[in-house]
């Protein structure tokens, strides 16, 4: 039981480390280089001068775990794409809520970056479920091993 409690632990870790990573570096990537341009000029008198970053580490952690129970741990026993349809699911309608609720309230937020944000949403969800199924599988190898 003891060894089953350990496995399962390790695969949570493993599998939470691999899809906060992967949101983390592509978000980084996304939002600080390929498409900064686009929602600076966007979102023009909408941003803060100052960023604050508790509320990304807050997102990113709920989210995270959302996207392992719901992709990962739901397809642990099918094929990693299966974990990818279930994350671009979840991300077609967490960053649907989010995006069509800003574009309906909100004077500033474009159809433009309502609908980038969107797709990136739904395939960076898809890609952190992946990746996230793909550590939860080498933790269970190596347990195995």
């Amino acid at each position: 039981m003891l060894a089953n409690i350990k496995l399962f632990a390790a695969s949570i870790i493993t599998a939470m480390l691999a899809i906060l990573l992967c949101f983390g570096v592509m978000d980084l990537l996304w939002l600080g280089w390929i498409a900064d341009a686009w929602y600076t000029s966007e979102l023009d008198g909408m941003l803060r001068e100052h960023f604050i970053t508790w509320p990304w580490l807050v997102f990113y952690l709920l989210y995270g775990g959302v996207v392992f129970v719901l992709a990962v741990v739901a397809n642990r026993d099918k094929p990693w794409h299966y974990a990818g349809i279930d994350g671009a699911l979840l991300g077609l309608a967490s960053y649907g809520a989010y995006n069509l609720t800003c574009y309906s309230i909100l004077e500033g937020f474009t159809l433009f970056i309502m609908l980038v944000d969107w797709v990136w949403g739904t395939f960076l969800t898809a890609c952190s479920a992946m990746a996230g199924w793909f550590g939860f599988q080498a933790a269970r190898r190596h347990a195995n091993n």
